[in-house]
């Protein structure tokens, strides 16, 4: 049993009933701050493993990285916590450095036990960003809400020795947002919708819906600035400006 005292609770003063007061009503008066601070990251969000930026070893026999000048494989996530989405295609975004040759990329995703839900091989050109959708029959049909999911990403630099691969890795997070938010996201522009999703925790959907909405020339340069934005808050400023390039898909296979 607990032992707990009871301590005799002192007079509170006129200065500090006022105090009181002011922080309730100030609070009431200021919805939009106090529902500022709310996110869909939970606490069991930090501490699994993930792995942002790889450049292999540079001095290895069999590097597929054209110089030692070539930025790291890189992919463009917080650090230490898992990315929520609420989107039925998820996108997830990468820089890719520039290779010596053509190269090919292997997305893999697993559940918590490790098992293989979704394997997929890519080819892309020159150096960038470059996105990996998520199919929405895989989204539909096998992921579970606010399970978690292991990601990797691997650039092949030598097909019959995956050792030398370089590899960056995270995890994502399916969740809803909330009816409120849903109306605040249906009548603001493509900057501002990207805010709403990282203020509650949805990273891969802020991303998203600005390397979707690119096409007006008017609203590019506010997208643009939010982009750079969003990548500085989480370290990633050194590839904030790179263009981004198209991806082909070779093949794939999905959990049945």
């Amino acid at each position: 049993m607990l032992n707990i005292k009871l301590k005799k609770s002192k007079p509170i003063s006129i200065f500090g009933s006022l105090m009181m007061l002011n922080m309730v009503f100030g609070s009431l008066a200021n919805p939009v701050n106090a529902e500022k601070t709310t996110t869909q990251t939970s606490n069991s969000d930090y501490g699994l493993p993930s792995h942002r930026r790889d450049g292999g070893s540079r001095s290895s026999k069999g590097n597929c990285l054209a110089d030692a000048d070539s930025r790291n494989l890189t992919a463009l996530i917080p650090e230490k916590t898992v990315g929520v989405n609420v989107s039925a295609t998820p996108k997830l975004f990468f820089y890719v450095p520039k290779v010596s040759k053509e190269k090919t990329l292997e997305f893999v995703l697993r559940n918590q036990q490790d098992e293989l839900i979704y394997e997929a091989f890519l080819t892309t050109e020159g150096k960038g960003i470059m996105s990996v959708d998520l199919p929405a029959n895989v989204q539909k049909d096998i992921i579970e809400q606010d399970n978690k999911y292991h990601w990797y990403l691997s650039m092949i630099c030598n097909s019959e020795e995956r050792s030398r691969d370089i590899v960056v890795e995270g995890w994502m997070r399916q969740s809803t947002v909330d009816v409120a938010t849903q109306q605040k996201l249906d009548r603001t522009n493509p900057a501002q919708q990207a805010e709403l999703y990282r203020d509650r925790g949805f990273w891969y959907d802020a991303l998203s819906v600005l390397a979707d909405n690119q096409q007006s020339a008017e609203e590019l340069p506010i997208i643009r600035a939010k982009w750079t934005e969003l990548l500085e808050s989480v370290g990633l400023k050194e590839v904030a400006n790179a263009p981004f390039i198209e991806s082909q898909l070779i093949e794939s296979s999905i959990k049945k």
